[in-house]
């Protein structure tokens, strides 16, 4: 891993960089000259415009003495008109050439960053995916460090090695063009752009350092006033306010005079710069006039004054050029320490891995005895630690680790499979090191299931595939997900899958018709009741006010339900048919009810979050606002116009059925089914796609499957209804053979890895998570599969059915399992071995 991002880039793309440098300094800088050459013929055509021919693109050294002028191309004797249109015509076509070298040579330069930020990258991914368990704070921090520094690149690694040879080329066009225009200028070019490097280099030191210091004394400020909101109890008790001003000032009067004289010694290294902004175009020009001459010595020739502008045509680029290398130069020098730190970083990752060549790997063999011997080891993971272990087992076998938690028993699990590496002895499988076994391998062959997996942003499905080289058959996935009791999780994930009609049009079909069956089932068991359908006409008495009004699904954030009692179309719906006071009435009185319900609760109680209608967060605002307003007249101004959608919001969430405030009757309902037919006859274009309405004839495809099968909400009023409904809809599913769609759309259900079961609504929880831990391994189909946690240790009510399950699926194939305290080994049927662990070691 280079340690030098110049050094990086050249070696990744070593082609790249001198195709940039060739097609620019070999193309380029001739283009260039030609450029200046041709507006320094048409300067010399205004200058000399009676004359009745004039020399184009002719190229000459005048010399000081007697010799007669270095012609280096005699050019042609063209017109004044002519001149003019030939070196316009030659304008144009050399900008269209600078323009298509340049975009040339921006692709050849990304092109050539893209390498070395792969080449970075890879190298990055490589140490941190060989990293030992024991390495993973190391890790964590090259990931943040290479993270940080890919950020800051700016550009360096694409032209840092091309733009200081543009710049070097464009110097020595500097000078050549000084020396067509008078030798004696040469030196006056060459001093003046050693001049302007050093001042800018002066400018840019400066600059660094006064940026430095501004961010110090932004990162103290912002530490000062945190800690000053922490301290804001204390000083209004204690009346500290003016000594707290006192500190503060003293403070900020100290970073104010370093950064005062950093201010000071930049505006000191900006003075040289102002001065040769005056005195270069000086002492060109004066060394221009002057000519020179004594006894016996001609005068030198004068400057041709078109010549002099092409001159400094040629230094002003250069000049650019330059500044905009010692500019990337800067960059460079700042980001070497962290690609120094990246570089150590990664060759210290490298050499914990002790990862041998693939050319040196053994096989890994399928059967074999596997041998602990006097291993000592640490988890951080678990906390665990084992020490002067002997173990030697027989593979394939059945294996129980008999141990409470707290003693070792996982940290041996872990050790055996090859995941925690020991910190003394050895384990060995068929003779052979662990270690010396290529890891990814390894971790296929010797699957290890430690508890709640870590999930991956993807489908369900991909998340149950993780690692795994190929996907079983159907029938090995079903055997699987009953295996480790995920087949209940990933059908009820299919349930709230959605179904796109676009998609496909035959499972979007077939639901239809089985919405028929289940409505015709519901009536057979006289179970109608259980489900309330969606009416256009009728009011929903399963579903709030808001869902009533929209009569579908949201889709997008137009009419999300955080936002709906601010939308400006529904509030003007609401004005029009004279709801705003009827839904303010209604959210003052399920304010009050709620805040009398809940006194006597913390706002973090469960019955909080489950029935309030409003989250805690805001529970402060709405026990100010009942004690402050006795009916649905609210404050002028922007308080009340808050208050208002603050009311409104908690009736649109109010649903009678459940909530069972006696707020809505039946005239208030005809009035929200009216409200529902307005709101959809006037929904403007541009909203159009933001609702999906319900429609008994086709699937709404921003609804769930199972709202889509019942086209109705369950009844809150009946005790068992859920159950009940969703056992029959199961039935109907089998008979219509769409049980293997609903698994099909649970298996392909997206998965967030931020939520959990306690944040989200259907995402996995902890059991979930270690089911699909356990999921992953079987998939691989290992030759040894090491658990060591199981599915029931939170509560083995079905434990020994589970570990009969699993056994039965590895019969023939190695298995370890840690079994939980609460099991009696003696008391299942027998092992092939059983390990006792206590005490951090085996016992005897």
């Amino acid at each position: 891993m280079e340690s030098d991002p110049i050094h990086l880039s050249w070696r990744a793309a070593r082609r790249q960089h001198a195709a940039a440098l060739a097609l620019g300094l070999g193309a380029g800088a001739p283009l260039c000259a030609l450029a200046l050459l041709c507006l320094r013929d048409l300067l010399a055509t205004m200058l000399r415009d009676e004359a009745a021919v004039l020399p184009f693109l002719r190229v000459v050294v005048p010399l000081q003495d007697t010799r007669p002028d270095l012609v280096l191309a005699p050019g042609w004797l063209l017109t004044p008109p002519q001149l003019e249109l030939a070196a316009f015509l030659s304008l144009a076509g050399t900008a269209l050439a600078l323009a298509g070298i340049g975009w040339i040579v921006a692709r050849l330069c990304f092109s050539a960053q893209a390498r070395a930020t792969g080449r970075l990258r890879g190298a990055v991914t490589e140490a941190i995916l060989e990293a030992p368990a024991g390495a993973r704070e190391e890790a964590r921090g090259l990931a943040d460090l290479s993270g940080r520094t890919l950020a800051q690149l700016d550009g360096l690694l694409a032209v840092g090695l091309v733009l200081p040879g543009f710049a070097a080329g464009a110097a020595l066009l500097s000078l050549a063009l000084a020396a067509l225009a008078a030798p004696r200028l040469v030196p006056v070019a060459g001093i003046g752009l050693v001049a302007l490097g050093l001042a800018h280099a002066l400018i840019l030191a400066r600059t660094r350092r006064r940026s430095a210091l501004r961010q110090e004394a932004g990162a103290t400020a912002q530490h000062t006033l945190v800690d000053l909101v922490r301290r804001l109890p204390a000083i209004r008790r204690h009346g500290a306010a003016s000594l707290e001003r006192a500190r503060l000032a003293a403070k900020v009067r100290r970073g104010r005079d370093r950064l005062g004289e950093a201010e000071a010694r930049l505006a000191y290294a900006r003075a040289p710069a102002v001065a040769l902004a005056v005195l270069l175009p000086a002492l060109a020009v004066g060394t221009a006039l002057w000519r020179g001459g004594g006894p016996g010595t001609p005068p030198a020739q004068p400057v041709d004054p078109a010549a002099l502008a092409a001159a400094v045509g040629g230094f002003a680029l250069a000049a650019v050029l330059l500044a905009a290398a010692l500019d990337l130069w800067a960059l460079r020098d700042a980001l070497v320490p962290a690609f120094r730190d990246i570089a150590r970083s990664v060759a210290s990752l490298r050499t914990r891995s002790g990862i041998r060549p693939a050319a040196e790997r053994p096989p890994l063999p399928g059967s074999g005895p596997l041998v602990a011997q006097g291993v000592g080891a640490f988890d951080a993971a678990t906390g665990e630690r084992l020490a002067g272990v002997d173990v030697a087992l027989a593979m394939p076998g059945h294996v129980a680790i008999a141990g409470g938690r707290g003693g070792g028993a996982r940290v041996l699990a872990a050790v055996l499979a090859g995941q925690v590496e020991p910190s003394a002895g050895a384990v060995t499988f068929a003779g052979q090191d662990l270690r010396a076994f290529d890891p990814g391998e390894r971790a296929r062959r010797i699957a290890y299931a430690s508890g709640e997996a870590i999930l991956v942003e993807g489908s369900l499905r991909q998340n149950l595939l993780y690692g795994a080289e190929r996907a079983p058959d159907a029938a090995g996935f079903a055997e699987i997900l009953g295996l480790t009791g995920l087949d209940a999780f990933v059908y009820a994930r299919g349930l709230t899958g959605r179904v796109d009609s676009a998609a496909d049009p035959e499972l979007a079909s077939a639901v239809v018709a089985a919405r028929a069956s289940v409505r015709a089932r519901l009536r057979a068991e006289q179970a109608e009741r259980l489900v309330e359908p969606f009416d256009p006409a009728l009011y929903n008495h399963q579903a709030d006010l808001a869902e009533n009004i929209l009569f579908g699904e949201a889709v997008g954030p137009a009419f999300a339900p955080a936002r709906l009692a601010r939308q400006p179309y529904l509030r003007a719906v609401l004005e029009a048919e004279g709801l705003t006071r009827p839904l303010t009435e209604i959210g003052l009185a399920v304010a009050r009810n709620s805040v009398e319900i809940f006194a006597d609760l913390p706002a973090d109680h469960p019955l909080f979050d489950a029935f309030s209608l409003f989250p805690a967060a805001e529970r402060g605002f709405f026990e100010d606002l009942v004690a402050r307003q006795t009916d649905a007249i609210l404050r002028r101004g922007p308080a009340g116009h808050r208050d208002r959608e603050a009311l409104i919001g908690l009736a649109l969430r109010y649903n009678e059925t459940r909530h069972r405030f006696g707020l809505i009757d039946a005239a208030l309902e005809a009035r929200i089914v009216g409200a529902r037919h307005a709101f959809a006859r006037m929904l403007p274009a541009p909203l159009r796609g933001a609702v999906e309405f319900h429609d008994p004839a086709r699937v709404n495809p921003a609804a769930s499957l199972e709202e889509n099968l019942l086209f109705g909400r369950i009844s809150y009023g009946e005790a068992g209804a859920e159950r009940r409904v969703r056992a029959l809809v199961r039935r109907v599913l089998a008979e219509e053979g769409l049980e293997d769609a609903v698994y099909r759309l649970g298996l392909d259900s997206r998965i967030d890895p931020a939520a959990t079961g306690a944040l989200a609504e259907g995402a996995p929880g902890p059991r979930e998570r270690v089911a699909i831990d356990l999921a992953r391994c079987l998939v691989r189909e290992p030759d040894i599969l090491v658990v060591a946690i199981l599915l029931e240790e939170r509560a083995p009510a079905n434990f020994e059915e589970r570990l009969a399950h699993l056994r039965a699926a590895r019969a023939g194939r190695g298995l370890i399992v840690c079994l939980p305290e609460a099991a009696d080994p003696a008391a299942l049927p027998p092992f092939d071995a059983v390990v006792r662990v206590a005490g951090n070691t085996v016992a005897a």
